[in-house]
Parts: structure tokens; C-alpha cells; sequence
């Protein structure tokens, strides 16, 4: 019995494990965006750091924010936000959730 407890127990424990990585892109957030409004300095403030900034010509860049968690005995929740800047301000940007 006393064994079928710590079982019990550890199964227990692993399944509320979980792991993440990078900061979550919560739905209020992607919901204040707004095309040729938002600036660089205010997705900052809403998502932290980007996880990759590619410049291109003509004054684009492109900005990536990824997050990811991983739970025991469960599958992994991902998401990655991506925003095209042109001349400061968002020109594009999509939520893609795996």
C-alpha cells in the first residue's frame, strides 16, 4: 500500500512539470498591434525582447518573438509572433501556434 502512494505520488508530480521557454504571447497583447501605428519600443514593452531581428533594405526589419512550453506526459504548446516593421512602425504581423 505504502508503495502504491509513492507511486501514486510521483505520477502526481510529473504530470504538473512543465518547462518553458521565452516569454508568453498572451491575446491582449497581439490584440493591441495595429498596422502603421504600433512602434518597435511599444512591442517591446508588450513581449520583452525579440528573439530575431533581420534587417532588410529600404529601412524593413523583421522581429520574431517565440515561446514554447513543454509539460510532462503532454505534448509541447508553441507560439511565434512575427512582425514586419517599415519605417518604425508595424507593417505586417502574424501569430502562428503549433
Amino acid at each position: 500500500m505504502n508503495k502504491a502512494l509513492v507511486v501514486a505520488g510521483i505520477i502526481l508530480l510529473l504530470c504538473g512539470c512543465s518547462n518553458s521557454v521565452g516569454r508568453n504571447i498572451d491575446n491582449a497583447g497581439f490584440q493591441k498591434i495595429q498596422k502603421g501605428v504600433t512602434t518597435k519600443p511599444e512591442l517591446i514593452a508588450l513581449f520583452g525582447q525579440p528573439n530575431a531581428e533581420t534587417p532588410y533594405p529600404d529601412g524593413q526589419q523583421l522581429l520574431k518573438w517565440t515561446y514554447s512550453e513543454a509539460r510532462a506526459m503532454d505534448t509541447t504548446e508553441g507560439k511565434t509572433l512575427t512582425v514586419q516593421m517599415k519605417n518604425g512602425k508595424v507593417f505586417s504581423y502574424s501569430l502562428s501556434k503549433s
